[in-house]
């Protein structure tokens, strides 16, 4: 993992952190854990994290993971969720349109604010050449799909 791509990560963490969502949170910071075991730094934000949690929804957690080799069928996703897939992405624009739609549903949310702001910056850095090509699934199905989501994504960004 570069440099660069776990200081994203941990950002990505504490701002899961922040807005309340402890298992993303703690999914990140176990992932920098396993990455980095050496850090302690990184060790005391994930047994924070791990804290947060209450007993049951822990257990609820280690359940989930114990089943995760079970696919789920995919449903529509939030415009913030939609947004962090197409930001792993790195398809930047269509994440920062992701977030506008998010923002028009919340628009007092601070947090979509500093994300969208952060968005516009890295979209302005990105290549003509989107980023997603690579990323695109082999499987025609999940191909469409992806495909589809970023037709959508630069519509939307077009009529905003």
């Amino acid at each position: 993992m570069t440099p660069a791509a776990r200081a994203d990560m941990e950002l990505r963490a504490d701002r899961a952190l922040r807005r309340g969502e402890l298992t993303e949170a703690l999914g990140l910071y176990e992932s920098l854990v396993r990455a980095f075991p050496a850090d302690p730094g990184l060790a005391g934000k994930l047994a924070n994290a791990r804290e947060l949690l209450q007993p049951a929804e822990l257990e609820v957690l280690e359940a989930a993971r114990a089943e995760a080799h079970i696919p789920l069928p995919v449903g529509p996703s939030s415009p913030v969720q939609e947004g962090e897939r197409l930001f792993a992405l790195g398809d930047y624009a269509g994440a920062a349109a992701c977030y506008r739609r998010a923002l028009q549903e919340r628009p007092d949310s601070e947090l979509l604010k500093e994300r969208l702001i952060e968005l516009y910056g890295l979209a302005r850095t990105m290549p003509l050449q989107s980023p997603t090509d690579r990323a695109l699934p082999d499987k025609p199905e999940p191909r469409l799909q992806a495909l589809l989501d970023r037709v959508a994504s630069r519509r939307r960004l077009k009529r905003d």
